[in-house]
């Protein structure tokens, strides 16, 4: 029960932080963009949210680990 619950927590904060990245990067889009990474990327780069979009992205896929590999006792 107790990595249900950690497992949850990151995974919660995780969504919550990659939507509010979303949501700051396109508050102030970018004018030109290429193809491949699109709009949505580049606007993180050129706002300086990499770091903090990365590391939510990790908390997202961290916390979907530990609640896809909890053992049943």
């Amino acid at each position: 029960m107790s990595r249900n619950v950690k497992g949850g927590f990151l995974t919660l904060s995780g969504v919550v932080g990659i939507v509010g990245m979303i949501i700051a990067a396109m508050q102030n889009p970018a004018t030109a963009w290429v193809t491949p990474p699109g709009r949505m990327i580049v606007s993180i780069l050129e706002n300086g949210l990499l770091i903090p979009t990365v590391l939510f992205l990790v908390l997202f896929i961290y916390g979907l680990y530990i609640i896809l590999t909890e053992k049943n006792d």
